[in-house]
């Protein structure tokens, strides 16, 4: 029996059908044509004749001929997703049509099997919103749901007819697997997660899972968690995984589910060199959306649920992914997406050659790596490159910087008098006086920020050397060595050391100017530039002293409270992030590092986007401005958008990241010139 979608799917597939026939007729002639003529005729009447089904991508046809691929109507869900005009973006956001099918998106990365611009366009969150948005939240891979028990009980319904990228169903099963045989399984997960305990609290209640027929399922909390859809849209740019996985395929790496235990994964153990540490294997072989640049996300491994997925590349350095042809999202005239049939990723050697890439032409879409003070010369080399930049808004605070108040460095025998000076709020609130933000502003972001209102305050944002002079005499540091820096009441000169990395192009400029800035009240700066990588081991090892980073991203609500703790002290964030019995008895962060979970753990009983919601989160920004954990440069900071200039359902509007949220839409406008 046809379900109404696929009887719908049908009636679109005829009327498509009889508009390309009906395109490709000639008109009745007035005489009989020349009979060059007529066989001219009937060769275009064949090539108007599609050699399959235009409502999916000509890239498929072979496979459907052969018997490889099912037809269309069976590899959709009986209700898909259909995208149309404000349903991936706000409305006003994008001149939204219908697209073409074809064409390769060429993109750059640089580091090994990690793009953050394909993960993004490949991320299928469970439920969704217009945009980076909490506002008008609905279904995505599950259909919908259902909210009662005052936030307390949620009952989700999935796709009936839904399939993984091996043609396998997707089912409540996959649901349960994750809920109970994954993060129940002490050994695959030792610290439950904390966005599925009650007010996403580290120490709050587990949720309760019960999967109530073959496509529904339901969780309870042991509290009002009005958040908990916000949890499941874009919270920490989550994915499907989180609650839906392949159980088929993540069994047989599952003990629980192997008929003689771990000794039917001795093979795989022996091979990776373990004993009994089955967990890894399992990881080895579970793909979270995070993953999907990785190899064990590529097809013939574990399945997916994204519009593309990587295939085996050709040489080495890229990353190549391929339609999904099981992809569940359709426009509004029933044609599967994505349209774009290909994306390409090339590695290069830093965030400064993939600018290069992008001046030369080697990129079709790009965001990630691209930068204000990079504008001149994508100006400069647009038309020859093929490409245009699109201003958009970005979904961070461009620069902040983060001084580690529980700095404990081994080696350094001023780690504590270094602690005692940061950790004074008067110290931080010099810093801040003493930064030249209209400068930063004028020189560094060509006008497109602001001063940081939300999380400084006016006061603090505007540079006032006086003031800044004094407050840091009157925390004893009024004392000068030989070259006039500041030095710690034993005598010693203090020394900031300001360890930038190379994850953006404006972080160094950035830092070098902070660095100035602090020279001019007599604060000696020290500015180094490291690899990505060394920059995260030593932040991970409390080691940084200062940085300047972004902050504030609007996929983590918490960022500009309880999140800031990680910036303002690592210390104190291992602390409150661990569970109580893991938690050092004799010792606690201050309170006003505790106060600032408590109103993200209110916060989170609220319905994100309500009336309480936005008064919690007028309280969060009264706490920035008044502790400054961290002290952001700027706000409001436009990104540019690196885009083909053959390519359309483009946002000219709104955050730059949401673009790459509704990559399935994007599309060439001539997608031969795209191959």
């Amino acid at each position: 029996m046809k379900t109404p979608f696929k009887a719908g799917l049908l009636a679109a597939l005829l009327l498509a059908l009889l508009a390309v026939a009906a395109c490709g007729a000639p008109a009745a002639p007035a005489a009989e044509a020349p009979a060059e003529d007529a066989d001219s005729m009937a060769a275009e009447d064949t090539m108007a004749e599609p050699a399959g089904n235009p409502l999916e991508s000509p890239v498929l046809w072979d496979r459907v001929a052969s018997g490889e691929l099912p037809p269309l109507e069976d590899r959709l869900p009986n209700e898909p997703f259909v995208v149309g005009p404000g349903v991936l973006l706000p409305e006003g956001h994008v001149d939204w049509q219908p697209g073409n099918f074809g064409g390769t998106l060429r993109t750059l990365h640089f580091r090994p099997d990690w793009n953050p611009d394909t993960f993004v366009g490949m991320n299928e969150p469970l439920l969704s919103a217009p945009g980076l948005g909490v506002q008008g939240i609905r279904g995505n891979v599950l259909k919908d749901y259902e909210v009662s028990n005052n936030n307390q009980t949620f009952v989700f319904h999935m796709r009936e007819g839904l399939k993984w990228s091996d043609g396998s169903l997707v089912t409540a099963e996959d649901a349960r697997f994750v809920a109970e045989d994954i993060y129940g399984n002490d050994f695959l997960t030792p610290t439950f997660p904390r966005r599925f305990r009650t007010r996403n609290d580290p120490t709050g209640t587990p949720m309760t899972f019960q999967m109530i027929d073959d496509y529904t399922f339901q969780v309870d909390f042991d509290a009002p968690y009005g958040g908990f859809l916000r949890a499941l849209t874009i919270e920490t740019w989550n994915g499907w995984t989180e609650l839906v996985r392949p159980s088929s395929y993540l069994k047989q790496f599952h003990v629980d589910h192997l008929e003689n235990g771990i000794e039917d994964l001795r093979d795989q153990l022996n091979e990776m060199n373990l004993t009994d540490e089955w967990n890894q294997v399992f990881t080895a072989n579970d793909c979270v959306n995070w993953h999907v640049n990785q190899e064990k996300c590529m097809v013939g491994r574990s399945p997916v649920i994204t519009p593309w997925q990587r295939v085996e590349a050709a040489e080495p350095g890229l990353l190549v992914f391929e339609r999904n042809p099981y992809y569940y999202k359709v426009d509004t005239e029933g044609k599967q997406l994505p349209y774009i049939d290909k994306m390409v990723s090339k590695l290069v050697e830093d965030v400064e050659m993939v600018n290069t890439g992008i001046l030369t032409g080697e990129a079709d879409f790009m965001r990630e790596s691209t930068g204000l003070v990079k504008i001149p010369l994508y100006v400069e080399n647009g038309p020859a490159g093929g490409y245009r930049h699109q201003l958009l808004d970005m979904h961070v605070d461009s620069s902040s910087i983060w001084i580690n108040q529980t700095y404990n460095a081994e080696a350094d025998p001023l780690a504590a008098e270094f602690r005692d000076v940061v950790s004074n709020i008067e110290f931080r609130q010099a810093v801040s006086l003493a930064v030249n933000r209209d400068e930063m502003i004028e020189t560094l972001y060509y006008g497109y920020a602001t001063k940081p209102l939300d999380t400084v305050g006016a006061d603090l944002s505007t540079r006032d050397l006086d003031r800044a002079n004094a407050l840091l005499d009157s925390i004893g540091l009024d004392g000068r060595d030989d070259e006039g820096f500041r030095t710690y009441p034993s005598g010693e000169t203090f020394e900031l050391l300001i360890e930038h990395g190379a994850h953006a192009p404006d972080l160094e400029p950035a830092s070098e100017l902070v660095g100035e800035y602090l020279g001019d009240v007599g604060i000696k700066a020290l500015v180094k530039k490291l690899d990505p990588a060394l920059w995260g081991q030593r932040r991970n090892n409390n080691e940084l002293q200062a940085t300047v980073f972004w902050a504030h991203d609007q996929g983590w609500d918490n960022n500009w409270t309880s999140d800031t703790i990680q910036r303002a002290g690592y210390a104190w964030w291992q602390y409150m992030t661990a569970a109580e019995e893991n938690r050092d008895p004799t010792w606690e962060p201050p309170q006003w590092v505790q106060d600032a979970y408590a109103l993200d753990i209110a916060r989170w009983g609220s319905v994100s986007g309500g009336d309480e919601y936005n008064e919690f989160k007028d309280q969060g920004n009264a706490w920035h401005r008044e502790n400054l954990p961290e002290i952001t440069i700027v706000e409001n900071v436009k990104y540019p958008l690196i885009i083909s200039l053959n390519m359309a359902n483009v946002a000219t509007d709104g955050f730059a990241i949401a673009q790459n949220f509704a990559m399935e839409q994007l599309y060439y406008l001539n997608p031969e010139e795209n191959q």
